[in-house]
């Protein structure tokens, strides 16, 4: 069983759902869920840290606890992260043609190109106009 599975099976009142949670997947999940519900209850998440008690029963507690106060996974539970900005892929460079001739008589690869397109912008475009000119493939 998933952690988020246990989570929510930790908030339904229904006692015979929670019965079909393993302690096994009480044991294995129960750093996260602790974790998890320590962002609304630090105290008891911390004092089931340092007691170092088994951890099905913590769990289990924490079930009959929270059940009774909440009738649905509340919205503490989700919490949200700062999400990885994308990089945007640019299908295919109009510059593809000056790339190959600048890899070919500089000795560099398309890696060291991409480097330079990524940290110095425009001066690379800029760079990539200058050598158009200069090679005459700018129309």
């Amino acid at each position: 069983m998933d952690l988020f599975d246990i989570v929510k099976k930790i908030f339904n009142q229904s006692q015979s759902e929670w019965d079909k949670v393993a302690k096994n997947d009480k044991n294995r999940n129960f750093f996260m869920i602790n974790r998890i519900i320590g962002i609304q209850f630090p105290i008891q998440a911390n004092q089931f840290n340092k007691l170092k008690v088994n951890p099905s029963p913590v769990i289990d507690w924490w079930h009959d606890s929270l059940s009774h106060r909440y009738s649905k996974v509340p919205s503490w539970i989700f919490t949200k992260t700062n999400k990885k900005e994308t990089s945007k892929i640019n299908p295919a460079s109009k510059d593809e043609e000056t790339e190959k001739f600048l890899m070919q008589s500089l000795s560099v690869s398309s890696r060291d190109l991409a480097l330079l397109k990524k940290f110095y912008p425009e001066r690379y475009s800029k760079w990539i106009e200058d050598v158009k000119d200069q090679i005459g493939l700018k129309k």
